[in-house]
């Protein structure tokens, strides 16, 4: 799986390239959170945007793996729970004489 994630990756970021060099000219102007930018060349943004959606689905990434852990260490301790009982139950002495009637 990992392997087919950096290859993916590199993928991408071939494409990337390719495309950021077809696309060389400069965008008038841009205004990004009420700041306006001029001439700023079209690479440039969509670098900006790649990284800003690698960082978006790194923090998703991020949230989901912390609540996985979380689930899994509650099932752990809840498999140590039931595996302590179940030792338990196997260490009762039988009682013969209840089970003669």
């Amino acid at each position: 799986m990992t392997t087919v994630r950096i290859v993916v990756v590199f993928i991408i970021g071939i494409l990337l390239v390719f495309f950021a060099l077809r696309n060389t000219m400069a965008v008038d102007s841009i205004d990004v959170f009420g700041k306006s930018y001029l001439k700023v060349p079209l690479a440039i943004i969509m670098l900006y945007a790649f990284v800003f959606g690698l960082l978006t689905a790194g923090f998703f990434w991020l949230v989901n793996e912390i609540k996985l852990r979380l689930e899994l260490k509650k099932q752990k301790k809840e498999n140590e729970a039931l595996l302590s009982e179940l030792t338990a139950l196997r260490n009762l002495p039988l009682d013969i004489e209840s089970n003669k009637e």
